[in-house]
């Protein structure tokens, strides 16, 4: 099976998450880049009003096109409990080259099941699995739980045809 595994990580907790997802499939994670810069105060408020506002970034198409993977695997972080406008762009770009996907996420705390019912609507299709990890669940990556939480996440990817797997933090 081939595998994209594509992300967008402004603080690096969601790009340590896809390096661990894209490990596990022998290939790297390839990242959205986008035009703009996000470090500091003002680019964290940026990104959070970009979130909660619905609208998209700037990005730019550098990664391989996701029509030539049988799955793609989608990581973006939770901004103000929204989807990110990176991850957002992404969807709304390339929505008709993507036939099965999964999403995974890292947030604060919470914000994961609005996200992912966004990506669902953008790409027109329910997610094969989800996963979603606590910024210390990233920080404890190679710790029991996130571990656990992970390979089933990837074991649910191999069975396809089943219903979407969901495997979130512990309450």
């Amino acid at each position: 099976m081939k595998v994209l595994v594509v992300y967008y990580s402004r603080t690096g907790h969601t790009r340590r998450l896809a390096e661990r997802l894209a490990q596990a499939f022998g290939d790297r994670p390839r990242a959205i880049r986008e035009r703009g810069s996000r470090r500091g105060p003002f680019g964290y408020l940026r990104s959070l009003v970009e979130a909660v506002g619905g609208r998209e970034a700037a990005i730019d198409v550098t990664h391989p096109s996701p029509a030539g993977y049988d799955l793609v695997l989608i990581g973006t972080p939770i901004w103000g409990w929204h989807l990110s406008s990176p991850v957002r762009a992404f969807a709304r770009c390339h929505a008709k080259q993507i036939r099965r996907a999964a999403f995974f996420c890292t947030m604060g705390g919470a914000g994961d099941r609005q996200a992912f019912a966004e990506l669902e609507q953008l790409l027109g299709r329910r997610a094969e699995a989800t996963l979603a990890l606590t910024e210390q669940d990233v920080a404890d990556i190679d710790g029991e739980g996130p571990s656990g939480r992970i390979a089933a996440f990837l074991a649910g990817l191999k069975r396809p045809g089943e219903p979407a797997a969901e495997h979130r933090r512990a309450a």
